[in-house]
């Protein structure tokens, strides 16, 4: 078994109940109210620069040629789409492009960078994992149980199902795999932990939309 398969095998219980959210539950569906959508929006906007720049981290400190290039090219163009997107929505819906993170934002990013500059580089690349994989498995539930084209979120649904960024994940998954195979069994359990973690971050990332969380004082 894969560091990958062992991985998916332990934040499997949390994606359970990723995909049982309210918000894509609804986001699915076509029902999730326009405001949650805009704060989302907003939020994720936010969370893309913090990643990008994360990724431009982790490539630097890469030793390996391919693997520069490979987390280079995330960092400008496996996000790319969804920068596009966010755009025309905030063109749309006449969002502000000043954005203040809430809490669960301010701590998924943190954690991200925190980890880009401080980690190990192969506990890094684990951290990000989830952003890509959560993300397009999310993505592929809520793209199959689509019916017909009414949804008024379709735009945001299908780019997740898109080719390009099916690549980007798998691209992504093998780097891990490969980082993992040359790992000794502490740094793949730091690996692993650091998976995690940023899988429950993508959890809190979500309901803190649905529950347009806001800073306490």
């Amino acid at each position: 078994m894969t560091w990958s398969e062992k991985a998916w095998e332990r934040v499997s219980p949390i994606y359970a109940k990723i995909l049982e959210m309210p918000f894509n539950a609804e986001l699915s569906n076509g029902t999730l109210p326009k405001e949650k959508f805009i704060f989302y929006l907003a939020q994720d906007a936010y969370y893309l620069l913090a990643f990008g720049r994360t990724l431009s981290t982790i490539s630097s400190r890469m030793q390996d040629a391919d693997l520069v290039l490979a987390f280079a090219g995330f960092s400008t163009g496996a996000i790319f789409a969804e920068r596009s997107l966010h755009e025309s929505y905030f063109v749309e819906f006449g969002l502000d492009s000043e954005v203040h993170p809430r809490p669960s934002t301010l701590l998924y990013t943190n954690y991200i960078l925190s980890e880009a500059a401080y980690a190990n580089v192969e506990v890094a690349v684990a951290a990000v994992l989830p952003c890509f994989w959560i993300y397009k498995a999310v993505g592929d539930s809520i793209f199959s149980r689509q019916e017909g084209d009414q949804n008024p979120y379709k735009r945001w649904i299908d780019m997740y199902a898109g080719v390009e960024f099916a690549i980007a994940v798998e691209k992504a998954i093998t780097i891990t795999d490969q980082l993992a195979a040359l790992a000794n069994a502490e740094t793949q359990e730091k690996m692993w932990l650091a998976f995690e973690m940023a899988t429950r971050l993508e959890w809190m990332f979500w309901n803190s939309a649905y529950e347009e969380e806001k800073w306490k004082i």
